[in-house]
């Protein structure tokens, strides 16, 4: 479900709303996603900017399993909203940690929220096969998109009755939106530094 759908859900509640689907969805559990969320804070925030009291190993097997077990709970306390509100220095290395598709939702959702769209840096997937990926990832997001949206339109028309199946439709939606952009990203950056990026790309700029 995208954040179309949830106008006024603070980020907190985005970020954990992802979190137990894919708990429910069996895709994600407690322990070892407390255990590579504490590791990742601890690595990326330095110690003076950290508001969540989460603890290193140590050098022992003693204090090892008493920071796992102290790190688990208070991860999970945060899951299970026994604890109110969510440390933003916390934020990024949860999300880093929670496994696909959630956390590309997630990403998308908390942009949204601004009216922006998430996309990937094309810095970032510079390979040829990467490159290659997003031409396939756009047309399986297009795929799956009519699939989602063939029994709206079966009858003609988007109403009421379409409701149960508007959700999954939205979702698609977003993820094709997403796709096509980063795509779209892509090509606009080898246009703007006029170099283009492999042999088989074709130089637009009009001949003298």
């Amino acid at each position: 479900m995208t954040y179309i759908l949830q106008e006024r859900e603070p980020r907190s509640r985005t970020v954990l709303r992802h979190t137990r689907t894919a708990i429910r969805d069996g895709r994600l559990k407690p322990l070892p996603f407390s255990e590579r969320v504490a590791d990742r804070y601890l690595a990326e925030v330095d110690p003076e900017d950290r508001t969540v009291n989460l603890r290193e190993q140590g050098s022992t097997v003693e204090t090892a399993l008493k920071a796992k077990r102290h790190n688990h709970q208070v991860i999970d306390r945060l899951i299970q909203g026994v604890v109110k509100g969510f440390p933003m220095d916390l934020e990024e290395a949860w999300i880093a940690e929670l496994p696909q598709p959630y956390q590309a939702q997630c990403v998308r959702d908390l942009a949204a929220r601004r009216g922006h769209v998430a996309i990937v840096d094309p810095r970032a997937n510079t390979a040829p096969a990467q490159q290659a990926g997003e031409l396939s990832d756009l047309a399986r997001e297009f795929g799956e998109c009519m699939v989602k949206l063939a029994p709206i339109y079966a009858d003609g028309k988007v109403d009421a009755d379409d409701i149960p199946h508007i959700a999954a439709a939205v979702t698609e939606l977003g993820d094709l939106i997403t796709t096509t952009v980063q795509v779209h990203v892509r090509l606009v950056r080898v246009l703007a530094e006029g170099q283009p990026q492999a042999g088989n790309v074709t130089n637009l700029q009009r001949r003298a």
